[in-house]
């Protein structure tokens, strides 16, 4: 696990010159507004369900993102700060730490090329196991070039900030706590990985069944599919923090849902 900046410890700490819920305040709402409006920005061109109109989802689906969203960022930054978890790199950056862009640079260049790669496996798997598939389940690139990138920029931010932000930050700061220390042991992170992915997977079910292709054979392959990524993701979160979790799954669902246009 990367080490935290001065100035993320100091935060962390309570030590920090500035008001504390200053530098919280900053880092919490600019997380929430980013995932909001990437919620927005699918649910306006990459939902599937056209028979409704924007403006008549927009108001309760706001409502609802909010009410997921900030706990997830809020819980993320500050107990994140106290195990040096997550959000390392962003106070890097927001404090103009000498080095913080050239670490990104390092950050978005590895999360990028994971994430390409094993978009890649998954797609020629798709391509392989398509004939013994639910014949409901929808081809990947159903929604087009602009569906597409708006659900993968929807997914990519929003995801990341709710289960690992959120869940999976809440989940290593308890385990830890619980066992009276300050610092998380690798194999408390590991554990939360493996389960923060279950849990991602698990998010997924609900809308293959709305396609109609919950079969044995959708559920495991969904399941497997996403436990993968999710299993990466989170190495990503612990080892480089939210800005590359989000640039890896932003890879990932690029391949699966732009670049696979051009293979269905």
């Amino acid at each position: 696990m990367y080490e935290p900046s001065k100035a993320s410890v100091e935060v962390g700490k309570g030590v920090n010159r500035r008001d504390p819920r200053q530098t919280t305040l900053f880092p919490v709402s600019l997380l929430f507004v980013l995932t909001i409006l990437a919620q927005l920005v699918s649910l306006a061109f990459g939902r599937i369900d056209s028979e409704r109109s924007f403006s008549d989802i927009v108001l309760a689906s706001l409502l609802f993102l909010s009410v997921l969203t900030l706990p997830a960022c809020y819980f993320g930054v500050v107990l994140g700060r106290q195990i040096g978890l997550g959000v390392t790199r962003l106070d890097e950056l927001l404090s103009n730490n000498l080095g913080a862009v050239q670490n990104l640079k390092r950050d978005v260049a590895l999360a990028g090329s994971m994430g390409f790669f094993v978009g890649g496996m998954l797609l020629v798997l798709r391509v392989f196991t398509e004939p013994f598939l639910p014949p409901e389940l929808p081809q990947l690139g159903y929604r087009g070039v602009l569906g597409g990138l708006a659900v993968s920029l929807g997914a990519a931010v929003g995801e990341e900030v709710w289960f690992r932000l959120g869940l999976m930050t809440l989940l290593v700061w308890s385990i830890t706590r619980l066992k009276g220390n300050r610092t998380p042991s690798a194999a408390i992170v590991w554990t939360v990985i493996v389960l923060s992915a279950l849990a991602f997977a698990a998010a997924h079910l609900p809308q293959l069944i709305a396609y109609g292709a919950g079969s044995s054979v959708g559920i495991v392959s969904t399941l497997l599919g996403n436990v993968l990524v999710g299993a990466l993701y989170g190495w990503l979160f612990w080892q480089r923090g939210i800005i590359a979790t989000m640039v890896s799954h932003f890879s990932v669902d690029l391949v699966l849902h732009v670049l696979s246009v051009a293979v269905w």
